[in-house]
């Protein structure tokens, strides 16, 4: 069914049957029908004009994916070649496929100040707008200028960023390109706060794969309340709470759908408990089986 997409590749990189496991933080998942890799945005645009309404997703490192074990029957767009950066003044101009933590050195190596905050949030920039990422009371759309995305470009207000929200998210509409306004500072100072920020994170960031924070906190922190309901190291699997920090689900070697499960368990027990009916941020990839818990 994909032969008339990849006819029109015009020389784009891309693989059959490929395993979205080496893709995700997670480690976990079956294969892609096909993963292309564009190597510029332009490229980009054009595969995801190609593809219409064939079911995709777009995917720069993976942090914040579950791909179900069946995989997913779709085209994924890896965009992990979109890495340039360029500084424009006191702009930060990113392609979506740029690394975080690349973007918070070129910062530090340039002396612009503002992105600090985001020095430990595994993944690209693409994702990071999209969902407006964010730490220390701060979010992506303190910094962010513009977007340039799949239909048009964005100013700020534009881009309809609430928390962990976006224009982007909401619709799915693919961002191709970032731009950050920044200030100037004394390098120095920069490199204090990333010590500062470095080590509040190490305290509290478990080891191991996982998608980061799997809830989101609403008005409450998540992790205090699945703690309190007494989940910290509660297992299903291959799949359990962090002992450190509960609003983190590990995966020891299990299936994607033992983390699936256990996001479904801890939803109900905090809702059964206190009422709250808690919100992922992880995106779901795939179907999974809604009966085994």
């Amino acid at each position: 069914m994909y032969e008339q997409i990849i006819n029109n590749l015009n020389g784009t990189r891309y693989e059959r049957d490929y395993p979205l496991s080496d893709m995700t933080s997670y480690r976990l998942g079956g294969n892609a029908d096909l993963v292309v890799y564009p190597d510029t945005v332009d490229e980009f645009d054009r595969i995801l004009r190609l593809l219409g309404d064939t079911p995709r997703a777009v995917m720069g490192s993976g942090s914040n994916f579950l791909v179900s074990d069946e995989g997913f029957r779709g085209v994924v767009i890896s965009v992990k070649k979109l890495n340039k950066m360029k500084i424009c003044g006191n702009v930060l101009l990113c392609q979506c496929g740029v690394k975080v933590s690349s973007a918070v050195k070129c910062c530090l190596d340039n002396c612009l100040t503002g992105l600090e905050f985001a020095v430990d949030i595994p993944g690209s920039i693409g994702g990071m707008v999209a969902m407006n990422a964010g730490c220390y009371n701060k979010s992506t759309e303190d910094a962010v200028c513009f977007v340039v995305a799949e239909n048009g470009t964005y100013n700020k207000k534009q881009c309809e960023f609430a928390y962990r929200k976006s224009r982007f998210l909401s619709s799915g509409e693919a961002v191709y390109s970032v731009g950050f306004l920044l200030k100037r500072a004394e390098q120095e100072t920069i490199d204090g706060k990333l010590s500062k920020y470095k080590g509040a994170r190490s305290k509290n960031q478990p080891k191991g794969n996982s998608c980061g924070s799997v809830f989101l906190n609403e008005g409450f922190f998540a992790g205090k309340i699945i703690d309190q309901a007494g989940l910290k190291g509660y297992r299903i699997g291959g799949a359990r709470v962090s002992e450190s920090h509960a609003n983190f689900i590990l995966s020891d070697g299990g299936s994607a759908q033992d983390v699936y499960d256990l996001i479904k368990y801890v939803k109900r027990k905090v809702y059964i408990d206190y009422g709250i009916e808690l919100h992922e941020e992880v995106r779901y990839l795939g179907k999974f089986d809604e009966n085994r818990t």
